[in-house]
């Protein structure tokens, strides 16, 4: 169990690591407490093995929140995150927001809970970001865009004006939706994508990879 008050990360693959980064800049710039433990299914050598000291507090599957513990989502996979937080808010979880120092956010932005926006991140005027949305580092919205619950953001992703971003969406890193485009809930979205046009739920947009034309 931890002490009353801490804030514990939940995970420890590779989103969860650079979330722990993450938390530990916000204490440095006096915003909130330093990390003090992490979950995850893979046991207590996860992060160990990796050279970092922060203690492993249990599983995602068996923990059960102490008074005060509070969680910050490091699962980078919208369907992923979506579990996760179902099984421990079915616990009474309560879940922080992690909003890095150097990201960039207008007075009139919504921001729900758990949403994590990485460092030099931004929002326009009047964006919406729902629940548990994940915004890596240099990505950002245009005024008037929205995000819906548990979707993800790679890095630099740029989301412009009045575009409609759905639930569970998946945003490739390099990516851009164009202005007023709507991606409907569980579509994808691949790395590099230009997208003008409207995605219908649960579809995939990508962009041509890069072809080998010769070899030296």
């Amino acid at each position: 169990m931890t002490a009353a008050g801490r804030l514990i990360v939940v995970g420890g693959g590779g989103f969860g690591r650079e979330l722990i980064g993450h938390i530990l800049d916000v204490h440095r710039s006096g915003g909130g407490p330093a990390a003090g433990g992490y979950l995850d299914d893979g046991g207590s050598e996860v992060l160990a093995r990796l050279g970092y000291d922060l203690p492993w507090i249990g599983s995602i599957a068996d923990y059960v929140p102490a008074k005060g513990d509070r969680f910050a989502l490091g699962i980078g996979g919208p369907e992923g995150k979506r579990q996760v937080v179902e099984k421990l808010q079915s616990r009474g979880a309560e879940f922080a927001q992690v909003i890095h120092p150097t990201a960039l956010v207008t007075a009139r932005t919504e921001i729900g809970e758990g949403v994590v926006l990485g460092p030099f991140t931004g929002t326009g005027t009047e964006t919406r970001i729902g629940r548990f949305v994940t915004v890596n580092s240099y990505s950002g919205f245009g005024h008037d865009a929205e995000a819906g619950e548990f979707t993800t953001l790679s890095a630099h992703v740029d989301i412009m004006g009045f575009a409609r971003i759905g639930s569970g969406v998946f945003i490739g890193s390099n990516a851009s939706i164009m202005p007023n485009v709507k991606v409907g809930d569980g579509a994808r979205i691949g790395a590099g994508a230009i997208v003008y046009r409207s995605v219908p739920a649960g579809a995939t947009a990508y962009a041509p990879p890069a072809k080998l034309l010769k070899r030296r």
